[in-house]
């Protein structure tokens, strides 16, 4: 194996050309016969079978992330995260992807490594590689990620096949990334363990079901998918809007363990409020056809994040939640989750329900 040296310590003591060689050396690995990697003008590959899927994110220090709670491979990983889950979402395997930096001069090159290296570690469980991208100057750290992936023809899965009937799945166990935005709103746990670690790492560092979405499109049950990056609600509303329906969800269903409300009146929150508009937790939301029903229960035992039903799609609009008391809660009643554009926050402190992320 090739010695790199030590790490030089500002960007400005290397350059641009001088970071895309360490990149390339540390993190892009050799191209495969028939590729162009990184180093010329554009990334070359073979034409894979079947479709080809595109998704790509911004994310600018300050509004999306704040490296005063992340630490550099926690950004490089969650940032590559919510790219793999916009693939998942689509039923799509992960190919390669792209990176598209700017860094200002001062930038320590361990940090920007770091970032590469979080990415790198995010990217081995899929196999997807890096292939290329850009850096430039800047006043802040930008961070722009562009993934491809590929799906069967006639495979890939949309938001908008839902039909009244339909019952609803969610893997995971979405709300423990609100949790973990919450505790790190009040600094940084030096030590954590328990529920404060699951909570954190569930926030810094996502895991993209990308084996579970590939594994949805592969039954055929599936008429629609969204990952869950605004809310489980706010995330709901876009499957049923097409056709303007609505869905009644079931409290007794929701996947609230002892461990989750324990942290949730830890931290001051409604465990169920944490559970329907918590965002980025990056799990899956799918509507499964009634009829395909054992299908998608085959299909779903292989799934490492597992997945329950939580309610089904109706033809009357509007979501309705059956309380475990046997009251309902609808409409205002609702708790609510992230909306783009509303508010955009320079600190964990001020950002809400989640951290502001531009989706596709």
């Amino acid at each position: 194996m090739k010695r790199t040296g030590p790490t030089p310590g500002l960007l400005r003591d290397i350059g641009e050309f001088g970071f895309i060689d360490r990149v390339k050396r540390r993190f892009g690995g050799p191209a495969r016969p028939g590729e162009i990697g990184i180093g010329d003008d554009a990334a070359v590959l073979p034409s894979p079978a079947g479709k080809v899927v595109l998704s790509t994110d911004l994310l600018v220090e300050g509004t999306h992330f704040d490296l005063r709670y992340f630490l550099p491979e926690e950004l490089g990983w969650r940032a590559l995260s919510a790219n793999l889950s916009d693939l998942a979402a689509m039923g799509a395997s992960p190919v390669c992807y792209l990176v598209a930096l700017a860094a200002p001069p001062h930038a320590t090159v361990k940090l920007l490594e770091g970032i590469f290296r979080g990415m790198a570690r995010a990217a081995r469980p899929s196999g997807i590689r890096l292939m290329g991208g850009d850096t430039c100057l800047g006043e802040k750290i930008v961070l722009s990620i562009t993934v491809m992936g590929k799906v069967r023809a006639g495979r890939a899965i949309t938001r908008t096949g839902a039909k009244p009937g339909d019952i609803l799945f969610v893997t995971g166990e979405p709300g423990w990334s609100r949790l973990g935005l919450r505790l790190l709103s009040g600094g940084r746990p030096r030590k954590p363990s328990g529920w404060m670690r699951k909570a954190m790492r569930r926030h810094l560092e996502p895991v993209a079901r990308c084996e579970e979405g590939a594994g949805a499109a592969g039954c055929g049950a599936v008429s629609a998918m969204i990952d869950l990056s605004d809310g489980l609600l706010p995330d709901l509303s876009h499957l049923l809007a097409p056709g303007g329906m609505g869905a009644i969800l079931n409290e007794k269903a929701f996947r609230l363990s002892p461990g989750f409300r324990k942290a949730a009146k830890e931290l001051g929150e409604d465990p169920m409020a944490a559970f329907l508009a918590g965002g980025e937790d990056y799990e899956l939301l799918m509507a499964v056809r009634p009829h395909r029903h054992d299908a998608f229960l085959r299909a779903s035992r292989k799934f490492p994040a597992g997945a329950f039903p939580i309610g089904v799609v109706t033809r009357k609009g509007g979501v309705r939640v059956h309380r475990a008391d046997g009251s309902w809660l609808a409409g205002l009643e609702l708790p609510s989750g992230f909306s783009h554009f509303s508010s955009f926050a320079p600190s964990v402190a001020a950002a809400g329900n989640r951290s502001p992320r531009r989706r596709n």
